[in-house]
């Protein structure tokens, strides 16, 4: 176990070269983020051109000798309606200082950090679920293994206590 699960993930666009192709670490998420962004790098007019097909997302076990279950979380966030509401209240980029428009950039992390930060206060809601559902089913067991436990003592004291009188060893 190295950490290396020998499973890769491969995000393409349709007619254009692979976007991301990364092996998977076990236990470890793969967070996929401006996915827009990479597939219109090297592309004139980036703003206009949205790529033919949509994108795909392919799974590729390269185990020959074992089966790998992958759980796929997925999160689609898009800027483009608050992109379009800032451009509307800004009069035209060449009135724009530079201070202005680094202050834009910023502003548009900013939001894209709060928003992911809200997708993992979601995520770790749903994990704490999970685990205080698994905490209470295994609670559950262990209280039934102790009464099997116990009747299976009763039981055989029961068997024991009668197999002696009828030996008359008791």
């Amino acid at each position: 176990y190295n950490g290396r699960s020998n499973v890769y993930l491969k995000l393409t666009v349709p007619k254009r070269p692979v976007l991301r192709h990364q092996m998977f670490m076990w236990y470890a998420p793969v967070v996929v983020m401006n996915v827009v962004k990479a597939s219109q790098r090297g592309q004139k007019n980036n703003k206009n051109v949205r790529p033919p097909g949509g994108y795909s997302v392919c799974f590729e076990n390269k185990n020959t000798d074992q089966r790998v279950k992958v759980i796929f979380d997925v999160v689609l966030t898009s800027d483009e309606g608050q992109e379009d509401e800032l451009q509307n209240k800004i009069i035209k980029k060449e009135h724009l200082t530079p201070l202005e428009s680094n202050f834009k950039e910023g502003i548009k992390a900013a939001n894209t950090i709060l928003n992911e930060m809200k997708y993992m206060e979601k995520r770790e809601a749903r994990m704490r679920h999970t685990a205080e559902s698994t905490n209470s089913k295994i609670r559950f067991f262990s209280y039934v293994s102790v009464i099997v436990l116990l009747g299976v003592t009763w039981l055989q004291r029961t068997y024991l206590k009668s197999y002696f009188k009828k030996k008359k060893l008791m």
